[in-house]
């Protein structure tokens, strides 16, 4: 942790982003934001990945295909989630980007 020194006294400073990495499998280089701000939630981080690359929800092949972000192995359901809740403190997220087939 960072701390600065204000009239002898230590301050601890609390750090507002945190270096964020989602691999994705069928894509050699992952998707990596160096100043990801700990406040963004999964939903905007998954909405900029599939964008990055090229990805999109909806039906396809007379199923659906849809995507997930999973941190450790576990799917994260919580799209509400901060990422700097999970990060846990830690100043790097690593989450893999999941691709799903739903039959329907």
């Amino acid at each position: 942790m960072n701390a600065i020194v204000s009239g002898g006294d230590e301050v601890a400073r609390h750090h507002t982003t945190l270096a964020l990495r989602v691999r994705y499998l069928a894509v050699p280089q992952p998707y990596v934001e160096a100043k990801a701000a700990e406040t963004e939630t999964l939903a905007q981080v998954k909405s900029q990945v599939l964008s990055h690359f090229g990805l999109a929800e909806g039906d396809a092949n007379g199923g659906r295909k849809e995507y997930a972000l999973a941190l450790g192995g576990v799917i994260q359901t919580d799209l509400s989630a901060t990422i700097g809740a999970l990060a846990a403190g830690k100043q790097t997220l690593e989450l893999n980007l999941l691709e799903q087939f739903i039959q329907g």
